[in-house]
């Protein structure tokens, strides 16, 4: 294969080196929280004291597996296309892991508990929004100073009108922007995904042929109550936990219920019906979960609710699966599984290697080519290369 697409990576920048890429005034104040997330972020950790340039070697073994913020390009994007070169990938997405942090402050309601400030001394939203907006700067600028193989994705705010959401869409869009991220865990602009009000984002983003995303790290808050995994021991978030996700059983195994909700909801009320060629990605929220929910989907829109989806579906709810969205497989899921259990969705899975997070694993692609190995004809082929087109298109 020699046109290998990788739907997720990041920029990793530690908070230390934030005032050189983000600027000044954002650093100057994150400083002045004293966020604590030194500990609380013990894998890809925000705080690297001590690094103060991206200059690590770009070698098999750099690429393939140093994780964190050392690894080549974790800071300075420009080296990005070289590492690209020699993990033999031709085109990437890269999203934030700043802004990650900075969607956190924006939309989860124990931001200051995961993170680690007085909300009484602190509006995390407000900072959290000059967050995004330094992220989407920054992506612009890496836009247009990197090749455009390199794709750094912006924000979209949706705690705001639909018209708001299309205005940042489209500033980020003149700027050369080519992929677009959405909170997860939030009614967009206050209403269904589905509702007719937001068509007018929908429609700018197909018509700009800009993959709309969401991703792992969005879906905080998602739930009316965070209890389910309080004071349960194995439920104790690992050493390995992340500012994205606080590594545990039931963590782990629930993380793509808020991406269901929001993916059902666009096909069952006629989202991808109305705007047929719109791109929509879910990424890093783990793959075993579309087929059951294809297969659900099928059922409840043949049967039960057949006459009322009438003239709003004109095809099968897996049908506009396999045509308009794209999910993740971490490293290790059973993916030639997926494969031979729902045929029907072999254009949904796409490779990714979340690099540098540890979440993406070492050799994820010589592991991954492994385990498609016994997977149906063509499988390889539609996972590293022509499913991935639908969010990287050239």
């Amino acid at each position: 294969m020699t046109a290998v697409l990788d739907v997720d990576s990041h920029e990793m920048a530690p908070l230390e080196l934030w005032g050189e890429l983000f600027g000044e005034e954002i650093a100057r104040r994150v400083d002045e929280v004293g966020f604590e997330i030194h500990s609380r972020a013990r894998a890809n950790p925000l705080s690297v004291p001590g690094l103060v340039a991206d200059t690590t070697p770009i070698t098999q073994e750099t690429v393939w597996r140093l994780k964190g913020a050392s690894a080549p390009s974790a800071i300075d994007l420009r080296r990005r296309p070289d590492v690209l070169d020699e993990m033999g990938i031709t085109r990437q997405l890269v999203f934030p892991t700043f802004g990650l942090f900075a969607l956190i402050l924006v939309n989860d309601p124990d931001a200051h508990a995961w993170l680690g400030f007085d909300p009484g001394r602190v509006d995390g939203r407000q900072l959290g929004r000059m967050a995004v907006a330094a992220h989407n700067d920054w992506a612009a600028d890496i836009t247009r100073s990197t090749s455009d193989r390199v794709r750094p994705v912006g924000i979209v705010l949706t705690d705001t009108s639909v018209a708001e959401m299309v205005r940042q869409a489209r500033s980020m869009v003149e700027r050369g922007i080519r992929a677009l991220m959405i909170p997860a865990n939030v009614p967009p602009a206050g209403a269904s995904p589905a509702n007719p009000d937001l068509d007018p984002f929908w429609r700018f983003a197909a018509e700009a042929d800009v993959p709309v995303t969401i991703h792992l790290g969005t879906d905080f808050g998602f739930l009316a109550s965070s209890a389910w995994s309080k004071g349960v021991e194995v439920f104790h978030p690992s050493d390995k936990s992340t500012v994205e996700l606080p590594i545990e059983p039931y963590r782990a195994t629930t993380i793509h219920f808020c991406a269901e909700n929001l993916i059902s909801t666009m096909v069952l009320g006629g989202v991808f019906e109305r705007h047929p060629t719109l791109r929509f990605g879910a990424i890093e929220l783990a793959a075993g979960w579309v087929g059951p929910l294809a297969e659900r989907l099928d059922c409840w829109a043949e049967g039960q609710f057949r006459s009322r989806l009438d003239g709003t579906l004109s095809m099968r709810p897996s049908e506009y699966l396999a045509r308009n969205v794209r999910v993740t497989p971490f490293y290790f899921e059973p993916i030639a599984r997926y494969f031979e259990r729902h045929r029907e969705l072999s254009s949904v899975y796409c490779y990714s290697t979340d690099y540098p997070h540890v979440e993406g694993g070492k050799d994820s692609r010589a592991l991954q080519e492994a385990a498609l190995a016994q997977a149906p004809s063509g499988a390889k082929e539609q996972f590293f290369v022509t499913n991935g087109e639908l969010l990287l298109p050239a």
